[in-house]
């Protein structure tokens, strides 16, 4: 894992949906956020580079704790496959 990849966390979709989203109808996550912090339409949109961000490296890699949360619980399971 690179130091800034992206580990799909959800972190950015909770702040602001892209330009391809829009808020829940809690207003807390973009619309198209899945319960395991996955973009939904991310298949489609990601033959587009429709957004630079997508795909690549973390937005926010700084004071998040989501990421930092998700980071634990990759290691802790590749530490369990072993």
């Amino acid at each position: 894992m690179t130091k800034h990849e992206c580990v799909k966390c959800g972190y950015c979709c909770r702040v602001r949906p892209c330009p391809y989203g829009d808020w829940n109808e809690e207003g807390d996550a973009c619309m198209h956020l899945t319960e395991d912090s996955l973009c939904a339409i991310y298949d489609k949109l990601k033959h587009y580079k429709l957004s630079p961000a997508m795909g690549t490296e973390c937005s926010s890699p700084l004071f998040n704790r989501v990421r930092d949360r998700k980071i634990r619980e990759l290691r802790k399971n590749v530490s369990q496959s072993k």
